[in-house]
């Protein structure tokens, strides 16, 4: 199992992606899963892409975030850790991002990764 930080700076009224996880020809990857936090809930979409393919949309509001831990610890009903079992081609990126509405926001975390050869 391997991880791989990301950080994206979600800018208002845009969608900002991540320079995302490569999967390459003699290392194609296999993404487990994503690791996220956001720093607050702004209503704002979390998105994963495979190349030009949505595989993932979910609400911040559905997301752990450091506002909330700074104030009553991690919850025990948000999301954390994302499933996504999902092959990423050889050749193509697996890319997380925000669809902002007006209030930008940051997100980070790891993709949670094997290799599939």
């Amino acid at each position: 199992m391997y991880y791989k930080a990301f950080h994206v700076n979600a800018v208002a009224n845009v969608t900002t992606l991540d320079d995302g996880l490569v999967s390459q020809v003699d290392a194609p990857v296999h993404v487990n899963a994503v690791i996220i936090n956001s720093d607050a809930t702004e209503g704002n979409i979390i998105e994963c892409w495979i190349g030009t393919k949505r595989v993932a949309e979910i609400y911040d509001y559905c997301l752990d975030t450091a506002e909330e831990a700074a104030v009553a610890g991690l919850s025990t009903t948000k999301i954390g850790r994302l499933p996504i079992d999902l092959d990423v081609p050889a050749g193509s990126i697996f890319k997380i991002g925000s669809r902002c509405g007006a209030t930008g926001h940051h997100i980070y975390g790891a993709y949670e990764y094997t290799e599939t050869t």
